[in-house]
C-alpha cells in the first residue's frame, strides 16, 4: 500500500514538474503551491499585503503545443494581475477578450474563448488548438476553429 501511495506522489511531482516547464518556470519555492504549479504574481496595492502570492495554474485539457500553451498562460496571469483586488472582481469578458485578440494577432483568426468559475461547454475545435485550463478558481478554454473562406457571390438576379 506504501508502495502504492509513493508513486501516486512521484506522478503527481511530475505533473506539477511539467507545468512548471510549460510556465518556464523551472524550480520554484517548495509549498503546496509550488507543488501544483504556482506562478509567482506580485501582490496589488489594493490586497492588504506586500508579499508574493502563487497563482496556481492547472491544465485541465489540452492538444495544444507547449510554446502555445505557455503564452496562453502568461497572457491569462498578466490579465488577471491588471484587474483590480479591491474589491475582488474578475471581469471574465475581459480576459477572454485579451486572449483571444492576443492569439488572433499571433497565430491567425477563429480563436475563441471562455472564461468564468461555472460553466459548460462541448466545442469542436481545429487540430492542435485547443486549451482547458485554469488560474487559481478562473476557469479558461482557449479554442480555435477552422476558417474556410466563404465564395465571393456575385448578385444573383437575373434580369428577363
Amino acid at each position: 500500500m506504501r508502495e502504492q501511495e509513493d508513486g501516486g506522489l512521484q506522478a503527481a511531482g511530475r505533473r506539477g514538474g511539467v507545468v512548471r516547464a510549460l510556465l518556464g518556470l523551472g524550480a520554484i519555492a517548495e509549498g503546496a503551491a509550488a507543488a501544483e504549479g504556482g506562478v509567482p504574481r506580485k501582490a496589488g496595492a489594493g490586497d492588504g499585503g506586500g508579499e508574493e502570492r502563487r497563482a496556481v495554474v492547472r491544465v485541465v485539457a489540452a492538444d495544444m503545443p507547449p510554446a502555445l500553451q505557455r503564452r496562453a498562460f502568461r497572457c491569462a496571469r498578466d490579465e488577471l494581475a491588471g484587474m483590480p483586488r479591491s474589491p475582488r472582481r474578475l471581469e471574465p469578458k475581459r480576459l477572454a477578450l485579451a486572449l483571444k485578440k492576443e492569439f488572433d494577432t499571433a497565430y491567425g483568426p477563429a480563436w475563441h474563448c471562455i472564461v468564468g468559475t461555472s460553466f459548460g461547454s462541448y466545442v469542436t475545435h481545429a487540430r492542435g488548438g485547443f486549451l482547458y485550463f485554469s488560474v487559481d478558481k478562473v476557469y479558461i478554454l482557449l479554442f480555435r476553429t477552422a476558417v474556410e473562406p466563404q465564395p465571393h457571390c456575385e448578385d444573383q438576379t437575373v434580369s428577363s
